[in-house]
């Protein structure tokens, strides 16, 4: 997968319903946004994408769906810390093998 950086896509959620996000990264890291900019992060547990906040440098799920308004306090264009970003693209690599 080559990288792409803030394209627009549509991507399916638990129980058929579309969101649309702006998506930058690579198959190794990537972050999900709202259109307006607000990060957001897939939520497992509710099989949704929810507003992310930053705890600890790493986005964390806020449990508010990305489809509704961004929760108090949110911040749009806010990133995590390089950090948080290198360790996920290494943990990304390990699981795929080393790339």
């Amino acid at each position: 997968m080559s990288a792409i950086r803030g394209e627009r896509v549509r991507l399916r959620e638990r129980g058929g319903a579309e969101i649309e996000l702006i998506v930058s990264g690579d198959e190794h890291y990537a972050t999900y946004q709202t259109p307006d900019g607000y990060p957001v992060v897939y939520d497992g547990s509710t099989g949704r994408f929810c507003h992310a906040r930053v705890v600890n440098g790493s986005f964390e799920s806020s449990g508010v769906p990305a489809a509704l308004p961004p929760p108090p306090g949110a911040k749009a264009h806010i990133e995590e810390s390089t950090e948080a970003r290198l360790r996920k693209s290494a943990q990304a690599r390990a699981r795929r093998g080393g790339e």
